[in-house]
């Protein structure tokens, strides 16, 4: 067996008669971070069928006008009426991120097992990192075209409400108020 005397002062908080404090932490993290955009957790997400991914939208519905919709109640003959749906179809998108553990720290976080949990946290953010880009993205991608998409980002809802011209200016001095 062989005895080695360290210095702790260096390593100490505190050195007095009978007691020495050294540095120690709580075992989890006070994590404060945000997560998720507010645009990202209300839009409803559905798995892709497949690359690309289709489905259909629905256009229209089936609404009669008035003079059709209205007739004799001892002589009910209803004109025919169908909703119009569009088949549409959608390029996937790819987000990707990474994390890198060399084996020195999967060592020391092994020889420790006080912060070992780290590792496991640090992937949980790091998709959560990478969800935080998707739901801003959701809103500001570049991407200029759902069908024939330009770049590898999303075409974000603020692309397609501008491009679809749902947009209008209002005067520094008009009132949006009644």
């Amino acid at each position: 067996m062989k005895a080695q005397f360290v210095d702790l002062h260096a390593a100490a908080d505190y050195i007095g008669p009978g007691a020495v404090e050294v540095s120690r932490y709580q075992n989890e993290i006070t994590d404060i971070v945000r997560r998720r955009g507010v645009f990202g957790q209300r839009i409803r997400q559905v798995p892709a069928t497949g690359h690309p991914s289709r489905f259909f939208e629905q256009t229209g519905i089936a609404s009669p006008a008035a003079v059709d919709a209205f007739v004799d109640p001892r002589n009910i003959v209803a004109k025919v009426a169908s909703p119009s749906r569009v088949e549409r179809s959608v390029p996937l998108k790819a987000l990707v991120s990474q994390i890198n553990y060399n084996l020195f720290d999967l060592e020391v976080g092994a020889q420790q097992s006080q912060f070992a949990y780290l590792q496991a946290k640090d992937l949980a953010d790091a998709v959560e990192g990478l969800m935080r880009t998707h739901d801003v993205a959701l809103w500001n991608g570049n991407d200029t075209s759902l069908s024939t998409p330009a770049t590898a980002q999303y075409f974000g809802a603020a692309g397609q409400i501008e491009a679809g011209g749902n947009t209008t200016t209002i005067a520094n001095n008009a009132s949006i108020v009644d």
